[in-house]
């Protein structure tokens, strides 16, 4: 019983550090770390590496200095949003018309991890998406 108690710790010990946000930069280092043109590398799906869905289409983005951000789609449908940094939360929000849709949980100067923010209306159970950029 004792054993099966340390496994069940472990298994939700792994996943809550899996969530875990992990940016310690000043304001200033993650600027200049952050803003820059990042593209898609692959996606993790609980825990697993998927390709690109299909109809999905890719995108990268372009941070800037001023908080601002530019979502540019292949299919030339682009968007401006807003970046926030929680140095508290250590992570970076990200919003577009003022409906965060996710957050930078990791930086380097050439790796970023992007999770996914489910809305309020979206279902419980969907599943855990991070997106790994690298810088271009």
């Amino acid at each position: 019983m004792k054993r099966t108690l340390i496994v069940i710790g472990l298994i939700i010990g792994m996943n809550l550090t899996s969530f875990a946000q992990e940016i310690t930069l000043s304001e200033s280092e993650l600027k200049n770390v952050l803003c820059k043109q990042w593209e898609i590398e692959y996606a993790m799906m609980n825990g697993m590496k998927i390709g690109q869905m299909p109809g999905a289409s890719d995108f990268d983005f372009k941070f800037k200095k001023d908080g601002t951000y530019d979502l540019i789609r292949e299919d030339g449908k682009n968007e401006s949003g807003i970046w926030t940094y929680n140095s508290e939360k250590k992570y970076v929000e990200l919003a577009i018309k003022e409906k965060v849709t996710s957050r930078i949980k990791s930086i380097s100067k050439t790796k970023l991890i992007l999770t996914l923010v489910s809305g309020q209306n979206d279902p419980p159970e969907l599943p855990s998406v991070e997106v790994h950029f690298k810088a271009i």
